[in-house]
């Protein structure tokens, strides 16, 4: 199965900056537990869900945010980075949506989100 689609992210952000950008798509007693981003695009997840933030275009005006409630993620795998490939591989299975995968940058610690999905994605 293709992926749907697939973000890249470089590094990790900080909680604070997340909940200024997703703070009103949040429900009251949900939380943002790590946060990644790449120049304009940005991953979150929370206590209920993965939230990826995609920025269009040259101007930046288009924007798509995609929610993925972990209740509908059937599985996931991790693929770490090796010697001639840079990035790390996370990829998602979501129930009627498909296959989604983010690239994460040397140096982000992919195995403690597998682990942290581990716990979670039950």
């Amino acid at each position: 199965m293709d992926l749907i689609t697939h973000f890249s992210v470089t590094k990790e952000d900080s909680v604070e900056n997340a909940q200024k950008l997703f703070g009103e798509f949040l429900l009251s007693e949900e939380k943002i537990l790590r946060a990644y981003k790449h120049t304009r695009d940005k991953v979150v997840f929370t206590t209920h869900r993965l939230i990826c933030y995609d920025v269009q275009g040259i101007t930046g005006s288009k924007k798509e945010i995609r929610f993925f409630p972990y209740s509908k993620i059937t599985s996931f795998s991790v693929e770490t980075a090796g010697f001639f490939d840079g990035d790390s591989d996370f990829k998602i299975w979501v129930s009627g949506v498909g296959v989604f995968g983010i690239k994460f940058a040397r140096g982000i610690d992919v195995k403690s989100i597998g682990k942290f999905m581990a716990k979670t994605v039950v």
